[in-house]
């Protein structure tokens, strides 16, 4: 451990800022001041010595409740925590507490506000997680993403949010969703940090970038969907990085939106025992995906699901690509909605989940009423080394 880097004082600063935004801010599902106290004394050497941690309270955490944002796991502790939590904790960092997460990771939301407008949604599920690194609480947090649960946080809160390769960070310990999509993800507040952190939980090694990058603007066929403000943003962004205007695979068309069916399929299954024993305290929106997803046949699932598969070859992520290294594309649909309602739409985040992708928001834009929102890099997988050197060079032109 450096010895600039005092991770109890580190923490107290960190539980003050709590103190100041909580009563508005509402992200957090548990915290125990005493109990971050001693994770901080008891922080070991490492990587990511002294930084700042939230886990989204899907993650199992043996000295903290996990409660996966359900009156059904009312004061459920778990025995052991998730590889990714015990991966942080090996590394140096602290663990601050549990955020809010939407009702079991899907999208009914809790109360979490927009730390830059409480009237407006923070997104989610990984709604408190997003909401405390925005607020300067934290510094890096722990998130998951099955259709846009990273990257539509990230931006509605102007944070940085990678979603990775599928499969790079384990799940072991994770509340499944739909496990052929769940993806672990960071949200973070320095891409430094959210880069060291990506190493921890992925055991690999850094490797920095140095050769030129190109990019393309891909709009997708939604593109009509987005705002102008989105659009205007994206157009910007596009020109500050030399971006070529990269076609959508005729292939591609439609598989975001089919992808729903993928998650509300295997989201009827995952959640078996909750339906079956307590599906009166499952909420409706909830209800009605997971009934749709029974009402799905196999031939429809395995249909959707062999076009994924056909779709993640590597004759198909050549096609998408262009010969571009790194594709731009909108991360939302424009700021993020007013109200606490609804966490807003993942329709863009929807297709790189999919394709198991690694994705990254950057932020640094801001909307027509000056609401963050966030430019989605998209990039090969397991390119994440060149993901992060692209949202660096963005960075550099948005600061």
């Amino acid at each position: 451990m450096s010895a600039e880097i005092d991770p109890t004082a580190i923490t107290e600063e960190s539980l003050r800022r709590i103190a100041r935004r909580e009563a508005t801010l509402h992200a957090w599902a548990f915290l125990d001041e005493d109990l971050a106290r001693r994770n901080a004394e008891e922080s070991p050497p490492g990587p990511l010595a002294g930084v700042t941690v939230g886990v989204k309270d899907i993650f199992d955490t043996a000295d903290q409740p996990t409660e996966y944002g359900s009156p059904i796991y009312a004061g459920h502790r778990p025995r052991a925590d998730a590889a990714a939590v015990a991966l942080l904790r090996a590394a140096g960092a602290v663990i601050i507490g549990k955020t809010v997460t939407a009702e079991l990771a899907w999208s009914t939301p809790g109360t979490t506000t927009n730390p830059h407008r409480s009237s407006h949604t923070p997104g989610g599920s990984s709604s408190g997680s997003a909401a405390a690194v925005a607020a300067g609480s934290i510094e890096l947090a722990l998130g998951t993403q099955t259709a846009g649960s990273v990257i539509r946080p990230a931006s509605f809160c102007g944070v940085y949010g990678l979603k990775p390769t599928f499969g790079l960070i384990p799940t072991a310990g994770v509340k499944p969703g739909a496990p052929s999509l769940d993806t672990v993800g960071i949200l973070c507040s320095d891409l430094d940090v959210l880069d060291r952190a990506r190493a921890v939980l992925s055991h690999r090694t850094l490797r920095p970038v140095h050769r030129p990058l190109t990019f393309g603007l891909l709009r997708t066929e939604m593109w009509e969907d987005a705002a102008a403000d989105c659009k205007e943003v994206l157009e910007r962004v596009a020109g500050l990085l030399e971006a070529a205007e990269v076609p959508m695979p005729g292939a591609l068309v439609g598989l975001a939106d089919a992808s729903q069916l993928i998650q509300n399929y295997e989201g009827a299954l995952s959640l078996s025992w909750e339906r079956l024993t307590h599906n009166d305290l499952l909420s409706e929106g909830l209800r009605e995906r997971l009934e749709s997803g029974d009402a799905t046949s196999q031939d429809s699932y395995d249909a959707v699901a062999r076009r994924v598969l056909a779709a993640r070859t590597d004759d198909s992520i050549e096609s998408l690509f262009g010969g571009v290294d790194v594709l731009v594309t909108p991360a939302v649909v424009g700021e993020a909605p007013e109200g606490l309602g609804s966490t807003g739409d993942p329709k863009f985040c929807r297709l790189w989940t999919a394709l198991g992708l690694p994705a990254l928001s950057v932020p640094g834009s801001v909307g027509a009423t000056g609401l963050p929102i966030g430019v989605q890099l998209v990039a090969r997988p397991y390119a994440e080394d060149v993901l992060v050197a692209a949202g660096r060079r963005l960075s550099s032109h948005l600061v």
